[in-house]
């Protein structure tokens, strides 16, 4: 699986049957008011982090090394949130909020998770893919990438499992139906999984915490 130019490839926590449902659903409502839109098509995730790595093999190999961190997590999803003008796309970003507690946590968990992938990036790479929004992105955000290759790390990261980045043009028609209808709920997050982006799709790598 080598590339010349590498892989792109991110760590996503999994939710559970009826969280997968909730977003799921949300993503189809969109689909069929607005069209297809960026990343309307990806499966219900909260992305971790995402760089470059010269192979898939390399990524994984660091990867498994994080067998033993465990995951079973409880979070409330409490509303919406929105990125407007989102600095790494150019659109309005919907996206179901968590609750401020959750978010703490699951910060512990990226901290681990970067703390193994990040050093085995490709950081040329990593940063070259990143370079056309840098000048977007704040001062902290823009270090981070230059330490680690993700922008939003730390509390400067906020937890989150995404519906699409909307165009502008269709932002309007999808939140005058969606603003009205709020998720809400505690769920559970079981699992970890590493992805590839193949022709900008994920694709499914290797999982953690896989339920027997």
């Amino acid at each position: 699986m080598s590339n010349p130019d590498g892989v792109i490839i991110f760590a996503a926590i999994e939710p559970d049957a009826a969280l997968h449902r909730l977003v799921q659903g949300y993503k189809d409502d969109t689909r069929a008011l607005v069209g297809e839109q960026l990343y309307l098509a990806d499966p219900p995730h909260l992305t971790i982090y995402l760089a470059v790595f010269p192979t898939v093999e390399v990524a994984l190999d660091r990867w498994r090394m994080l067998t033993t961190l465990g995951l079973d997590l409880t979070i409330e999803v409490i509303g919406w949130h929105v990125f407007d003008a989102d600095a790494l796309t150019g659109n309005h970003t919907l996206v179901c909020d968590l609750a401020a507690a959750d978010k703490v946590r699951l910060r512990e968990v990226q901290q681990r998770v970067v703390e193994r992938l990040a050093p085995a990036r490709d950081v040329a790479a990593t940063h070259a893919r990143l370079a056309p929004r840098l000048h977007l992105l704040s001062e902290a955000q823009r270090a981070a990438v230059a330490t680690q290759g993700f922008p939003y790390l730390g509390n400067g990261w906020e937890p989150h499992f995404t519906i699409a980045s909307i165009r502008p043009d269709d932002w309007p028609q999808l939140w005058e139906t969606l603003a009205k209808r709020p998720p809400r709920g505690s769920f559970r997050c079981p699992r970890m999984r590493l992805y590839q982006l193949v022709d900008g799709l994920p694709v499914s790598i290797d999982g953690l915490d896989d339920p027997p």
